[in-house]
């Protein structure tokens, strides 16, 4: 179907609206399942989220966003009838998918855009997705020799360097902080979603997020943070939003992310 009859500013409100409201369904799930590839227990809603994006893509004719929603919708449909079992490598790939489909949506705001400009993203990304599903090979960056630090494993984007402090007891990495990015984005949000991650598996006692520096974040960002703290099980370290702004601070109350946090410093 053509979206050239339909692609007017209230049905590209109601694709926004469609990313938006299952990104964060869709980021939560995801990083359950790289803690825990047997917590299948979000599948569904993942399911569910990646067929709604489809449907309004398919209505108002993006067609990159059509082909995302798509293939993660049939990953989602194999996880579910136990044919495949989501690992931390197809999580990696997805994650990126779902990046993409917050960009796309980002840019509908644009009624003029010729979405044919994503298709050397998009095309691409497709196929891995499909291959890696399918079982298909999958090609890792190259990393840098591990560190002490918790979190120097990974890269980090400009103006944003983790910086894992000793706790009460001298023990290295007991507490860690990770300090955000100005701009917390897809980009920024991928690299403090490892950091995190590395955190807790190296036996964090505390992870506190710093957004001092932190001015503005994207849907993605936002459903990073939301997603955080169901993270951590029971028993695990105390996570901390820490120093935000009052701007930042009214946009997490906002979105009661502030209320999934145990209280941080002001």
């Amino acid at each position: 179907m053509s979206g050239e009859v339909f692609n007017d500013a209230s049905m590209l409100e109601i694709f926004r609206a469609e990313v938006e409201t299952h990104v964060e369904s869709l980021t939560a799930g995801l990083l359950a399942l790289e803690r825990d590839p047997g917590d299948t227990s979000h599948v569904d809603a993942m399911m569910r989220g990646a067929h709604s994006i489809k449907g309004a893509a398919r209505i108002v004719g993006i067609d990159p966003a059509v082909r995302i929603s798509h293939v993660m919708e049939d990953g989602f449909i194999a996880a579910q009838n136990g044919k495949l079992t989501l690992r931390p490598e197809h999580v990696d790939v997805l994650l990126r998918g779902v990046d993409l489909l917050s960009r796309l949506a980002n840019a509908s705001n644009d009624p003029t855009i010729d979405w044919t400009r994503f298709d050397a993203e998009a095309t691409p990304l497709v196929a891995e997705i499909s291959a890696v599903l399918a079982g298909g090979p999958v090609v890792k960056a190259p990393t840098a020799k591990a560190t002490p630090s918790v979190v120097q494993n990974f890269p980090a984007p400009a103006g944003f360097t983790p910086n894992p402090s000793p706790g009460r007891s001298g023990e290295p990495d007991a507490e860690l902080t990770i300090p955000m990015p100005v701009m917390l984005d897809a980009t920024s949000a991928d690299t403090v979603r490892r950091s995190f991650v590395a955190g807790l598996d190296a036996g964090a006692k505390g992870i506190r997020l710093d957004l001092s520096t932190t001015s503005d974040l994207d849907a993605i960002g936002l459903a990073l943070l939301a997603a955080i703290p169901a993270q951590v099980r029971s028993g695990g370290p105390r996570v901390e939003l820490w120093g935000a702004s009052t701007e930042m601070q009214a946009v997490l109350q906002a979105t009661g992310v502030d209320q999934l946090y145990a209280a941080g410093g002001q």
